[in-house]
């Protein structure tokens, strides 16, 4: 599924850790996560809960 406009989801390599924009809003997820993908499928999840893609007018790219 396409990312929404503003969307973003970032691994960080040294803490291990995820940080998201969504909605204008930043979160943290400390994990430690042990694969990138792994990070960023955390953050995917977390964007599902908070709405994405349970919207078309959300402005996905």
């Amino acid at each position: 599924m396409k990312y929404e406009t503003g969307m973003h989801i970032v691994y960080d390599v040294l803490a291990k850790g995820v940080l998201i924009e969504f909605r204008g809003k930043s979160h943290y997820l400390a994990g430690p996560f042990k694969t990138q993908k792994e990070a960023i499928g955390a953050g995917e999840e977390l964007c599902r809960k908070l709405g994405w893609g349970k919207s078309d007018d959300a402005g996905g790219i």
